[in-house]
């Protein structure tokens, strides 16, 4: 009788300490009302209404909440949600119909207010986006864009009437050096095609090869007809820098800025022997021919040694 009495205060201490381990130990949650999220450090063992009265987010009287707000916080407890009460009207054209949800998108108020979207259809506001009490959401025909953008290209349902509508809806921000398939003021079109380069400008240096040259120089000390290499040709080296420019990461085109000769090249330098008597061509005769009209005008024909003739206006 005794132990068993033992055995049964053992067990209430171990429940009571427990209990009191767990009661008052510092947790870390977040409280997300209707998509702005709050984080905070408290203790298990409050109510949810109490958390909520800390993070000063108030409840009112068709708001919802998981957990409930008369639940106890425990450490399993991570997250609160607070589900807002909305009535909503959502317009297509000349129809309108009301819906209420609670904690629901805008998404969830179209289906609640009985309407299928067409394949074109969508709202003036984010489906995603939960909705406030008194919302009116309009039902749109889109048009579809054909995007090209980082990377990846897609059709994109929208509603935006201009190009700068339009990204700022995608939230595509242009860099300075961007380039864009169209003005960001044009109006948008059904089956546009939009391409957003990415664009960024480099400078890059390199070391590149100088060419030498070949200068010829005539040897009486040779043979005629001979040659010789009196001097190899070294190349030079120079720096040059470069603006690259890349588009979506690939270089597209390079331009040259400066460049620095770090080393000059050397001449090739070939020497010759006197060229061949044969190889060298003399006047042999210049004889005067007139014109028909006897203005002291004509041209001289001139005969070479070579046999050739060449004719000279005077």
């Amino acid at each position: 009788m005794k132990s068993t009495k033992l055995i049964g205060v053992v067990v209430m201490l171990a429940v009571l300490l427990l209990t009191l381990t767990a009661c008052g130990k510092p947790i870390t949650l977040t409280v997300n009302d209707a998509g702005t999220v709050t984080e905070l450090e408290t203790k298990a063992g409050k109510t949810v209404a109490a958390v909520l009265e800390e993070a000063g987010v108030t409840l009112g009287d068709k708001d919802e909440s998981d957990p409930a707000p008369d639940v106890k916080l425990t450490e399993d407890v991570s997250a609160i949600t607070v589900k807002r009460y909305a009535k909503v009207t959502v317009v297509r054209g000349k129809e309108s119909k009301e819906a209420e949800l609670v904690g629901g998108t805008v998404e969830q108020a179209v289906q609640a207010a009985g309407f299928t979207l067409g394949e074109k259809e969508g709202t003036d506001v984010d489906p995603a986006a939960f909705l406030t009490d008194g919302m009116t959401i309009q039902i749109v025909t889109h048009k579809v864009v054909e995007l090209t953008a980082d990377g990846k290209t897609e059709n994109v349902k929208t509603a935006a009437a201009t190009v700068q509508e339009f990204l700022d809806e995608q939230k595509l921000t242009l860099g300075k050096d961007d380039e864009l398939s169209e003005k960001t003021g044009a109006k948008i079109k059904d089956g546009m095609k939009l391409v957003l380069k990415r664009v960024e400008y480099k400078t890059e240096t390199v070391t590149e090869e100088v060419d030498f040259s070949t200068k010829e120089e005539s040897d009486s000390s040779l043979a005629a007809g001979d040659s010789a290499v009196r001097q190899e040709g070294v190349p030079g080296e120079k720096e040059v820098t470069y603006k690259v420019k890349l588009v979506d990461g690939k270089e597209e085109s390079r331009e040259a800025v400066s460049e620095k000769v770090t080393k000059e090249a050397v001449d090739k330098i070939i020497a010759y022997g006197p060229r061949p008597a044969e190889d060298v061509r003399t006047v042999v005769s210049k004889t005067p021919v007139p014109n028909c009209n006897g203005d002291g005008h004509g041209y001289y024909d001139i005969l070479y040694s070579d046999g050739t003739h060449e004719y000279e206006e005077y």
